[in-house]
């Protein structure tokens, strides 16, 4: 099976959207040996808010090839498609010393896939859609200043609230379903660029879920044995 991450690398928007991502943050080194204010760094508590881009894929494992249905005998794959969502979140973050910070960041996730079943000879397409209330709690682990920016990588685990479910939707049996709770890891890399007001922190975030989601209630349910949810996020952090 395709290792997870080889699908992000052939996604043109997502490769788009970390090029400007990346040219952005060079952008502003050479400004932040400007910067000289970060009083507001030394709190024990600051907040903020983030808003960025999610790339939501699938670990997607098959059921058996024998299938019993008529009409999954001629099934020859399953594609996933990724469609570009929005992620709006607050940002509460705790300081644990000069190089670590405790993060609660819940958020609202829009997500979106398509998923085309490929048959011999035709397709059938089903669109998935979500709405997730994401609480993620991180270890955030920073570098030592240097020319008024820092460097840092977190980890954390998160816990998602599908909040337009539809395991409970028994009356259609076309449409593609998935649990409502869900269980990530995640590990993210950024940088920290202070202001005199504000500090600015582009970062890039993957998620890797920990649980299978899939719910067999479908019409073509038995094509599926097990999905588990993944994620590149790219986002701008204020506090």
């Amino acid at each position: 099976m395709e290792a997870p991450y080889l699908r992000y690398l052939r996604l043109v928007p997502s490769s788009k959207i970390i090029f400007w991502f990346l040219a952005f943050s060079l952008k502003q080194l050479p400004l932040c040996a400007q910067w000289n204010n970060l009083r507001y760094d030394k709190r024990p508590f600051n907040m903020g808010f983030t808003i960025g881009i999610n790339i939501t894929d699938v670990n997607l494992h098959y059921g058996p090839l024998d299938f019993d249905r008529l009409t999954l005998q001629n099934l020859r794959e399953i594609r996933v498609t990724s469609v570009p969502g929005l992620n709006l979140g607050i940002i509460n973050n705790l300081k644990l010393g000069n190089n670590f910070d405790l993060r609660f960041i819940p958020s609202v996730s829009l997500q979106q896939k398509l998923f085309a079943y490929v048959f011999k000879g035709y397709e059938v397409d089903k669109k998935l859609e979500a709405t997730y209330m994401e609480l993620p709690v991180y270890i955030k682990f920073k570098s030592n200043y240097y020319r008024h920016y820092r460097v840092y990588i977190m980890s954390g685990i998160k816990y998602s609230i599908n909040l337009m479910s539809d395991k409970k939707v028994k009356d259609d049996p076309d449409l593609l379903k998935i649990e409502k709770e869900d269980l990530s890891w995640e590990f993210a890399f950024g940088i920290d660029l202070y202001g005199d007001r504000v500090k600015l922190s582009p970062e890039i975030r993957y998620s890797l879920g920990l649980k299978n989601i899939y719910v067999n209630e479908s019409y073509y349910g038995d094509a599926i044995k097990l999905l588990m949810s993944q994620g590149v996020v790219i986002c701008l952090n204020f506090e």
